[in-house]
């Protein structure tokens, strides 16, 4: 997952081995200290100085202070509120100031996406959102997209839900040759309700390839460690900070390229990204689902 610091930027996370581990709220706050956008619009100047014209001033003089004293300074005033109410009623620090966050890069470049040694996907047996098993060896003979998704996430997880939805309509007829397999991450929402629910509540029960899997602790933690899934749990948290990774597999169930998550977060912590961007996403995931497919 990559995270948008204040300045804008994005900081990726590397994958790392997985990791289960509590935190205190202090080890935690320590943690996410300036993770989160922080959005501060300050106006700043000298010592204010302030100016008065006497009845004795010249017209053409006192002209040439308006024109070129006040009102430059005006408009620099009215544009710096006009930016900051917007950035305020966003929530969120312009986009502009991303370099990364532009509708002109790569696709591989806005996926983080590369591609990876192939070796056989490790194959493992879960429950899916209607308590039935599945195992991820049953989807040989189609392109598979793997994540890890938490089932009380309100960030990145949500924002992959819309790019699956996105991905499910530019792939047209290919979409029967293809499944959409999301690893739950939430230790401590790892019901079947749980799964079930993000499925509704993001429109992901409307597509019939779709498949949230979950199961006990002890089942899950080998398939994140498989995968170099790190979950983290702050103690008193309803979510884990988590890797978002996604993985493609060929119909021979083995792994082809691998892609890194991207997400902005709102000041409530609420992720996002701009609906071109969503779009672009789903555009790639599609696409590198037919390359998958191809072999």
């Amino acid at each position: 997952m990559r995270y948008a610091k204040g300045t804008g930027n994005l900081a990726r996370k590397s994958p790392a081995q997985t990791k289960f581990v509590r935190l205190s709220s202090t080890e935690w706050r320590a943690m996410t200290r300036g993770e989160l956008i922080s959005t501060s619009h300050g106006l700043s100047g000298g010592e204010g100085a302030s100016a008065t014209a006497s009845a004795a001033v010249a017209p053409s003089r006192l002209w040439r202070w308006i024109f070129f004293g006040f009102l430059p300074l005006f408009l620099a005033f009215s544009t710096a509120m006009a930016i900051t109410a917007y950035g305020d009623s966003h929530g969120a620090t312009s986009l502009a100031a991303s370099g990364e966050l532009t509708s002109r890069q790569s696709l591989t470049t806005l996926m983080n996406l590369s591609p990876v040694p192939e070796r056989a996907a490790p194959n493992f047996t879960l429950v899916d959102q209607y308590n039935k098993k599945v195992s991820l060896s049953q989807f040989r003979g189609k392109a598979v997209l793997l994540a890890f998704m938490d089932s009380q996430c309100t960030d990145v997880c949500p924002v992959e839900a819309q790019q699956f939805l996105d991905a499910q309509k530019n792939l047209g007829a290919a979409v029967r040759n293809v499944a959409f397999v999301g690893v739950n991450v939430n230790p401590n929402a790892n019901s079947v309700a749980a799964v079930k629910q993000f499925t509704s509540v993001h429109g992901l029960n409307t597509l019939k390839n779709w498949y949230f899997l979950t199961g006990p602790l002890a089942q899950l933690i080998p398939v994140w460690r498989a995968y170099g899934i790190q979950v983290i749990l702050p103690k008193g948290s309803q979510q884990t900070v988590h890797s978002s990774l996604m993985y493609f597999l060929n119909p021979l169930g083995r792994e082809r390229f691998l892609a890194d998550d991207i997400v902005l977060q709102r000041k409530n912590g609420s992720g996002y990204l701009p609906s071109n961007l969503v779009q672009r996403w789903g555009a790639g995931i599609a696409q590198y689902l037919r390359q998958a497919a191809n072999g």
